[in-house]
């Protein structure tokens, strides 16, 4: 999991980063368009797994309803697209258990025998420890709560047998600093807490990096943009990564939605979000997101981002880096293919996706409807009389041109016999932004307190959808009506 801050840094980032990073850029095609021969390698990618099956039946049987068989799923998803390593960005397990750890261990075994895929080729854990693996026992004092006294708690975790347990889990000695090479490709990952001091081992493999082709570095929490670096990221591996246009970055603690065109951002390297196989966490500010802390007035339930969990499939060609993104809970598509070129060398050629992307679109009979107004509870449980403001859903412009991120009802008022003041504006997360586009829902609902909305004077509802970077679409609207219980046009 991570704090907020992080989760804002990166995304915020990448509002800043430019779209052509050093000797490429990216842009994103249909799932699958940029398959063809010459793959050079290909890595399962995910993060924040959050394995919590206790004991060996557990591990067996997969038996929790949650993310222990969509873990399972995942690896055979990737074994059976010939993967040549897994890498997993940290959060392994969510409470840092000798249990929880090797249960990953034994699900790895059961679909990677002896570290082989089917054809027999050897598969190459890239594996790292994330906050969760280290302290997750502190958080909630459920390691107590287990284990019942320190002394007998401590047997159990990871941060007190760092080699012991990472040796019975995954049958290879523990070391602060991945380094393999996999197929001629080079990898290095950084456990946490050693990320912290991760620049001295990167300068000293300086010499041996290559220039030609790419390298992945991996860690748990995301990267700065080097743009809005400070003196105290030193010793992190930004400080190096900037001077590596051909570096890739992957990292995870975000928890945030790979549906997100901005999980991939380019600021002298590229940096690329994991997102999580546990749950997807949307960003704050919302109607129906975030901590109830931002907003006096959340009338909306939380959105559900627990049904969808997400991972990537990277295929690396001579030319290029391919990101299939992937939903594992139905081992589906999830969005188009992120598609990292190498061949083009002007380097400044490509906007700002935020200025080139182009807005989400509603169908030409789009309509927009109230609700009658019923009883119903906010989000701290309250009571209110509720309207809701129901519209069709709008779509992306074009395939490569990013999701419907969320959606910006205003309230018009008339003043003067005109519709022409705003009385309030609401946002809130679109249905199913984190699901494949399939399972979208057709019709979106923005619900008001009715109390606080004028039942004196005609109002105009106004909807308009937005895409991640904040571009609007042509707006569709009710038209005069007016609120007296039940609604009446004007």
């Amino acid at each position: 999991m991570m704090s907020s801050f992080s989760r804002r840094d990166f995304v915020r980032g990448s509002l800043f980063a430019a779209a052509s990073w050093g000797c490429g850029r990216v842009f994103a095609v249909a799932p699958g368009a940029a398959d063809s021969a010459g793959a050079r390698l290909k890595v399962g990618v995910l993060s924040d797994t959050h394995i919590v099956e206790y004991g060996k039946e557990a591990a067996d049987e997969f038996k929790r309803p949650h993310n222990a068989k969509t873990f399972l799923r995942a690896l055979q998803s990737f074994r059976d697209a010939g993967v040549d390593a897994v890498l997993i960005a940290g959060d392994i397990s969510n409470d840092g258990f000798d249990s929880q750890l090797v249960a990953v261990g034994e699900a790895w075994r059961r679909v990677f025998p002896d570290d082989c895929g089917k054809d027999g080729r050897k598969v190459v854990k890239l594996f790292i420890a994330g906050n969760h693996d280290w302290e997750g026992w502190k958080y909630g004092r459920v390691g107590l709560k287990t284990y019942k006294t320190e002394l007998e708690m401590k047997k159990h975790l990871l941060s007190e047998h760092l080699n012991e347990i990472w040796q019975k889990a995954f049958d290879e000695p523990f070391s602060e600093v991945v380094d393999k090479e996999v197929n001629g490709y080079r990898f290095i990952g950084a456990h946490w807490p050693f990320h912290n001091n991760i620049t001295p081992y990167l300068k000293r493999a300086a010499d041996t990096l290559p220039k030609d082709k790419p390298f992945f570095y991996f860690q748990h929490p995301p990267l700065t943009p080097p743009s809005k670096q400070t003196k105290k990221a030193a010793k992190t591996a930004e400080s190096f990564l900037v001077s590596y246009p051909n570096a890739i970055a992957i990292t995870g603690h975000t928890h945030y939605s790979l549906s997100d065109e901005r999980s991939i951002l380019y600021d002298s390297f590229t940096m690329v979000n994991a997102a999580s196989l546990r749950y997807i966490a949307p960003p704050d500010g919302r109607e129906n997101s975030g901590p109830m802390r931002n907003s006096d007035f959340k009338q909306m339930p939380k959105i559900d981002t627990k049904s969808s969990r997400h991972g990537l499939l990277m295929t690396v060609y001579d030319d290029r880096v391919v990101f299939a993104r992937r939903e594992y809970v139905e081992n589906s598509v999830l969005a188009p293919d992120w598609v990292v070129d190498f061949s083009d060398r002007k380097r400044n050629a490509v906007k700002l996706r935020a200025k080139s992307a182009r807005p989400p679109k509603f169908a030409p009979d789009a309509k927009v409807w109230l609700t009658d107004e019923r009883d119903g509870a906010d989000r701290a449980g309250g009571r209110h009389r509720q309207i809701g403001v129901v519209f069709d859903q709008a779509q992306p412009s074009s395939p490569d041109c990013g999701r419907v991120f969320d959606y910006r009802v205003e309230v018009r008022m008339s003043q003067g016999g005109l519709i022409n003041e705003t009385f309030a504006v609401r946002r809130f997360m679109a249905t199913g932004f984190a699901d494949p586009q399939k399972k979208v829902p057709q019709r979106m609902e923005c619900v008001f307190d009715a109390g606080t909305l004028p039942h004196e004077c005609a109002l105009e509802f106004v909807v308009q959808a937005a895409d991640c970077f904040g571009n609007l679409s042509d707006p569709i609207s009710t038209g005069k009506v007016r609120l007296k219980g039940k609604v009446v046009r004007w």
